[in-house]
């Protein structure tokens, strides 16, 4: 049996999802940064202050949990939650949000320090990770969802295969990881649902097979799942 430190994995996902969120400021004009986007194609400060705002809603969960009080949970639908950010953020400078994102990496750094392995692989924080482990709160709803928004972008600005390149190394960093095979599946299944949605079927059926394998409880979902829609049959 493999030993794992799901510490050492979390605060390696934290840092490689900044140097990201640095290298996809780097990699665009003044002009691209400042941007005004819509709705329904956001802009790259939409994004980066989108994956922000979940950023400090763990923060907040993570400091009650460190602190023995009472988790804050929120009843508001997450659209909505989405919605109202957007209106609030859309209109301020990149430099504003990139200082924010910022400072939310440096208090989440600070306090998954705090945790204890015990904590990061606990299932006694529901308003946090559900049913879950908590870790894997850091590795789905924080590390993969903001990866996600990098690859949207791309793919709203017509360059596939950066959007590729962002979900590729994203599941290879879990697959290169420690962690459970079942975690490992999450992140093939998610993969092979991106490469559906880009109508690579060959390639997304493939890994829907590896994911099923790594994950065998997805595949009761995966029968219903509209994302796979395209490789029902195959």
């Amino acid at each position: 049996m493999i030993s794992q430190n799901f510490k050492a994995i979390v605060l390696d996902l934290l840092r490689q999802g900044r140097l990201d969120e640095e290298a996809f400021w780097q990699g665009m004009s003044e002009t691209e940064r400042d941007a005004d986007g819509t709705w329904e194609r956001w802009s790259a400060k939409d994004h980066i202050a989108h994956r922000t705002f979940w950023r400090q809603n763990l923060i907040r969960k993570l400091t009650a949990l460190l602190q023995h009080q009472d988790i804050p949970s929120s009843d508001e639908d997450e659209e909505h939650l989405n919605a109202t950010t957007y209106g609030k953020q859309q209109k301020r400078s990149a430099s504003e949000i990139q200082a924010d994102s910022e400072r939310t990496y440096a208090e989440l750094f600070a306090l998954t320090e705090q945790l204890s392995e015990d904590d990061l692989t606990s299932t006694r924080f529901p308003k946090i990770s559900g049913e879950h482990p908590l870790y894997t709160t850091f590795l789905g709803a924080l590390y993969e969802h903001e990866q996600e928004h990098l690859a949207q972008y791309y793919l709203d600005h017509n360059d596939l295969p950066k959007a590729i390149e962002v979900r590729e190394r994203c599941a290879s960093r879990i697959l290169q990881a420690q962690v459970p095979q079942w975690v490992k599946g999450w992140f093939l299944y998610n993969l092979a649902s991106f490469y559906t949605q880009q109508n690579q079927l060959e390639k997304a059926h493939a890994l829907l097979l590896e994911a099923l394998t790594s994950a065998p409880e997805l595949e009761e979902r995966s029968k219903s799942d509209p994302d796979l829609a395209a490789l029902r049959g195959k």
